[in-house]
């Protein structure tokens, strides 16, 4: 555990705070993953900024064409926040496969974003739902898709000192799901995991988004099966070809979890089911 913990009260707080404090310092939000790895000794940093407290980051604002996530929302409000249940049902989907109820109290959508893990769940969730990620550094803000933000496990392209402050999704009248494949039905780490929007006009896939999780070092984009699936007809055979692409656009591991070969053939099992589940929903799900 770090020798110092400090509590800026607001992020201008924050700002003026950082020239003295020494160099080797993190961030601590949920501190699911910090406070875990620390207690396993993987964490010699000794100080620790706490930014659990900032009111910056915790709310759910709505605009005319946006819903605004802040960075220090935890999973369980996003849980209950009517607006994401109205505008975002791929998320919306997704927060049941969320870790354990008692974590979803304690974990933050910025915290999800920052570990940078391949089988994040509210990551992989937001990017289908076409999320930018808002970054600032001492008042300068910056956006990215959200998906630009990850180069590898465990890494991104935030800079030192810059914090992820919150997340904008377009709203866009969509359809979707979040399956998930794990070792228990719920709580789990996924052995893989799909997150689809579709955007329906009757029966026709008018556009779609298609996110993977725990199959490459990234949360992945699956640009080739979103563009196979636009203009077509939501319908079995759709539904097969798109699952038959899919399993070529992931680069999969062989790990604890699981094999390599079982994750990407069940990233077409789980795309199928999804995109003939948004079949039975049609438009009623979403706006």
């Amino acid at each position: 555990m770090p020798k110092l913990i400090v509590r800026p009260r607001t992020l201008k707080e924050l700002w003026k705070l950082l020239p003295t404090l020494p160099a080797a310092r993190k961030y601590l939000a949920g501190g699911t993953d910090l406070v875990t790895a620390a207690n396993a000794g993987f964490d010699a940093c000794g100080v620790w900024v706490d930014i659990s407290g900032l009111k910056e980051l915790q709310s759910v604002k709505e605009t005319k064409t946006s819903v605004i996530i802040g960075a220090g929302v935890t999973i369980a409000g996003l849980e209950t926040s009517p607006v994401i249940r109205r505008w975002l049902p791929v998320l919306t989907a997704a927060i049941p496969h969320f870790a354990s109820p008692s974590l979803r109290n304690m974990a933050t959508v910025g915290g999800n974003a920052a570990n940078a893990s391949p089988c994040a769940d509210a990551v992989c969730a937001l990017c289908a739902e076409r999320a930018e990620v808002i970054l600032e550094l001492k008042g300068k803000k910056r956006r990215l898709p959200l998906p630009a933000l990850f180069k590898g496990p465990k890494l991104t392209g935030v800079k030192k000192d810059e914090l992820i402050t919150a997340f904008e999704v377009p709203k866009w009248t969509h359809t979707g799901d979040y399956l998930k494949l794990g070792p228990r039905a719920y709580f789990g780490i996924s052995k893989a995991a799909v997150a689809l929007a579709v955007e329906l006009e009757g029966d026709k896939i008018k556009s779609a988004s298609v996110a993977l999780a725990s199959v490459a070092p990234v949360p992945l984009m699956a640009i080739k099966t979103a563009g196979y699936l636009t203009g077509r007809i939501l319908g079995p055979e759709t539904a097969r070809a798109a699952a038959v692409l899919v399993k070529t656009e992931v680069s999969p591991i062989t790990d604890v979890r699981s094999d390599a070969d079982y994750r990407r053939e069940m990233c077409g099992v789980l795309l199928e089911r999804a995109l003939l589940g948004c079949g039975v929903q049609g438009l009623g799900a979403s706006g």
